[in-house]
């Protein structure tokens, strides 16, 4: 395994999203790509895992808005969202593996992605359990008292 990314705690990351208009969680969803890329030598990039998603979005619709191309080609957008769904999948299912790695129960219940408003919860987890995973790897500890008060996000049961 190579080095440890850095911990994010969740209260952290949605501060710093909300702020800047979701600019920062793009830049979280980069960064955490490329460290557990560099991590485990077998994950996908942060580039492959966000490029993909924001011109299979944006292109689309500025087609659409110029009037290139037939008008369905807005459509073409679902491509973009259905390939960060596939990320996301296999962010969690790579979560729960480092969990498993260290003898712990895996925290994050994959098939939540599918269900609208379970997706966010899942995806909430995430955001913390990798900041925990991460401390524990580097032999500290992060406290994330947002997650640690509303304990669905925090428990691993």
């Amino acid at each position: 395994m190579g080095a440890p990314g850095k911990p994010r705690p969740l209260w952290l990351v949605l501060l710093l999203s909300g702020a800047s208009g979701l600019a920062y969680y793009g830049y979280y969803k980069w960064v955490i790509q490329d460290e557990l890329c560099a991590h485990t030598g077998r994950d996908w990039s942060g580039a492959l895992c966000i490029l993909p998603f924001a011109l299979g979005v944006a292109v689309p619709q500025i087609l659409r808005l110029t009037g290139v191309g037939p008008e369905w080609v807005g459509w073409l957008s679902l491509v973009g969202i259905a390939w960060i769904y596939l990320v996301q999948f296999r962010l969690y299912c790579t979560v729960n593996a480092l969990y498993r790695q260290l003898g712990l129960r895996p925290p994050l219940v994959v098939w939540w992605i599918a269900v609208p408003g379970l997706n966010l919860v899942v995806g909430l987890r995430q955001i913390h359990f990798l900041s925990q995973y991460w401390a524990r790897v580097r032999g500290t500890a992060v406290k994330d008292p947002l997650a640690e008060a509303l304990p669905f996000l925090s428990a691993n049961s």
